[in-house]
């Protein structure tokens, strides 16, 4: 079956019947589009996450629930400093932000972290610091979602695959896609974080708190109220799964 995808695809590719815009979605689409397992994800006690996030905060919007709840499981690395914050300049926005994330991993008490002083919107020049980051040992590494259409999130994505090709990893190592700026089109996976979802909220009011952003950690767990609708929990994180091969042939735009 995923042969004969694979000739189709291609039959598509070469005679452009589509318009090269839709191309990347439509085969990402086609390919991954019949993903329908949506089984709980379950970590054990050695089970070794690693959190690829394009700026503090994203991490804790797509799985700061699943985070929580097993925070000696995580390492949490966030690749820019959240300099691009107006009005304030660079400096005093990344400061900020810094603090912010080293705030929130503080009061989970995760097992390692760490933020790049990179300048939001400039990731897709620094491969050579990306590159240190050793994926050796990961089981599980979250990544966000692929259309979330931001410079810095498709920058993280091209560089994680090119240290997939170029360093050593785990044969067995599964990719994960989270959701922080838009939702992901099909899911594999669910957590139920209902019994932890005061400690998500707050984790998000220390990015977003209410006087400079009224309402807006309601809406960002609203899609995990949303996605537990299906299950028997008050509120679920989704997540997309692929082994590294699938991974490597989905299409980045």
């Amino acid at each position: 079956m995923h042969a004969f995808k694979r000739k189709i695809v291609d039959f598509i590719k070469k005679t452009n019947i589509i318009k090269k815009i839709n191309y990347n979605k439509f085969v990402f689409y086609f390919l991954f589009g019949l993903k329908s397992q949506f089984g709980q994800f379950k970590i054990n006690i050695n089970t070794k996450c690693l959190v690829l996030s394009q700026y503090p905060g994203a991490e804790t919007k797509g799985l700061g629930g699943l985070i929580a709840q097993h925070p000696k499981n995580f390492e949490v690395l966030c690749l820019t400093n959240g300099s691009s914050i107006l009005p304030l300049n660079p400096v005093e926005s990344s400061s900020i932000k810094k603090q912010e994330f080293q705030e929130v991993m503080k009061m989970i008490r995760i097992k390692g972290s760490k933020i790049f002083d990179i300048d939001d919107k400039t990731l897709k020049n620094h491969y050579t610091t990306f590159k240190k980051i050793d994926i050796s040992e990961a089981d599980y590494i979250f990544i966000p979602n692929v259309y979330d259409n931001n410079i810095d999130t498709i920058a993280l994505l091209k560089h994680f695959k090119q240290i997939l090709k170029d360093k050593e990893h785990k044969e067995t190592l599964k990719v994960i896609m989270y959701e922080s700026d838009f939702p992901l089109c099909t899911l594999d996976f669910f957590a139920d974080i209902s019994s932890i979802i005061e400690t998500k909220k707050n984790m998000l009011k220390k990015y977003y708190p209410q006087d400079k952003f009224p309402s807006l950690v309601d809406r960002i767990v609203g899609i995990n109220a949303f996605r537990a609708i299906q299950h028997n929990c008050e509120y679920c994180e989704a997540f997309m799964a692929f082994s590294v091969d699938e991974f490597m042939k989905i299409p980045l735009i």
